[in-house]
């Protein structure tokens, strides 16, 4: 109990020193102030998030797209077992193998 004390007491007291630690410099600059320059970094970070952003968005659809091209490939080669029973019942796929 002591010890949850203490963590919460440092956890308060680090939280009260530290309120103006809570944004980057040029944020807190750009809220200050009404200059162009700050502005404009805020609007780079916009930028620099929807870059990230796009490129997981299209890795992801990429890679569904890959994975419904496979399937669909794999059933018309006549393969649709596959998906029936390693889906659902893993087991039975390996139990047929052996046989």
């Amino acid at each position: 109990m002591k010890r949850k004390l203490q963590i919460l007491a440092s956890a308060v007291v680090v939280l009260v020193q530290s309120s103006n630690a809570w944004a980057c410099p040029m944020c807190k600059y750009a809220l200050e102030t009404d200059a162009v320059e700050p502005k404009a970094y805020m609007i780079s970070i916009l930028f620099m998030m929807g870059m990230i952003s796009t490129l997981f968005f299209s890795v992801g659809v990429l890679l569904w797209w890959v994975s419904k091209q496979e399937k669909m490939a794999l059933t018309a080669a006549g393969y649709q077992h596959l998906f029936d029973n390693a889906g659902s019942q893993p087991y039975l796929a390996k139990a047929k193998a052996k046989c």
